[in-house]
């Protein structure tokens, strides 16, 4: 069972995108690695996909988001894979313990979890360049 709507700053999640998101299909742009007592940190571009679609027939996206879960005291890092793209198939994270996992199954790409003593999440909003 995910444990993260419990997670700080989740809250501001989901009023970003009106729900809370799962993030299917998001993308991971980056991870940095730090030992304690400096956070690690990875940013995920997300989106939220709408039910209408476009002229050329795909789903309309909007409300880009850069996502940036923090994880203060790294405990362990299991990561596999690394790309242009990073594609995930969800975000969760789940309590073990003292700690806190987030989890990032892949489609294409990355695909780990890191586990840590506390998360946090942040949300901003994403400018394609």
């Amino acid at each position: 069972m995910t444990d993260i709507e419990a997670v700080p700053g989740w809250a501001d999640v989901i009023e970003w995108f009106g729900y809370s998101p799962n993030f299917h299909d998001a993308e991971v742009v980056s991870i940095d690695l730090r030992r304690d007592p400096e956070p690690s940190v990875v940013r995920v571009h997300g989106w939220r996909t709408n039910s209408d679609t476009t002229e050329s027939g795909h789903f309309r996206q909007d409300r880009h988001a850069l996502v940036t879960f923090t994880i203060q005291g790294t405990q362990t890092v299991k990561l596999n894979g690394w790309n242009h793209q990073n594609v995930l198939s969800e975000i969760s994270v789940d309590r073990e313990g003292d700690c806190y996992i987030l989890r990032l199954p892949e489609i294409y790409g990355v695909d780990g979890e890191i586990a840590g003593m506390h998360v946090s999440v942040a949300i901003e909003p994403f400018v394609q360049k």
